[in-house]
């Protein structure tokens, strides 16, 4: 437990943005009559590094997803964004075909987020990530 504790210590997400971010997932899961997804400290930690490092180059694209993945995974799937607030962003990715299908899909079992802002081009900019598995 000790361990958990440093590793959620380590995001830069905070546990509130974090949060925010699965708790809107499990809102859309929630009204599609979906189980809601179980928090994964590992997936948080790669979620959380992913957006960082967005960050720093302000733009977003996938991470390899068996990077920094749990071995006992059977599917993993990512989203990736950017806006200014997690309702924005998860506005877009459910206005999104392939991400609302991550969100939505019923073999997801596991989900890591991260929230992580940064200035781009003179904007505060949030960066969100969904890392989902199915274990």
């Amino acid at each position: 437990m000790v361990v958990a504790v440093a590793l959620v210590g380590a995001c830069e997400s905070t546990k509130s943005e974090r949060d925010s971010v699965r708790n809107s997932v499990n809102a859309s899961r929630a009204q599609a009559g979906l189980p809601a997804l179980r928090e994964n400290i590992a997936l948080d930690m790669k979620a959380d590094s992913w957006a960082q490092g967005m960050r720093n180059q302000c733009r977003i694209w996938h991470s390899r997803l068996a990077d920094g993945a749990p071995p006992n995974w059977r599917k993993l799937g990512e989203n990736v964004g950017m806006g200014g607030n997690v309702a924005q962003i998860h506005n877009a990715y459910m206005n999104s075909p392939g991400h609302r299908a991550n969100v939505l899909d019923p073999s997801f079992d596991e989900i890591g987020t991260a929230a992580v802002w940064g200035n781009c081009n003179g904007y505060r900019t949030l960066f969100t990530v969904h890392v989902f598995m199915a274990t």
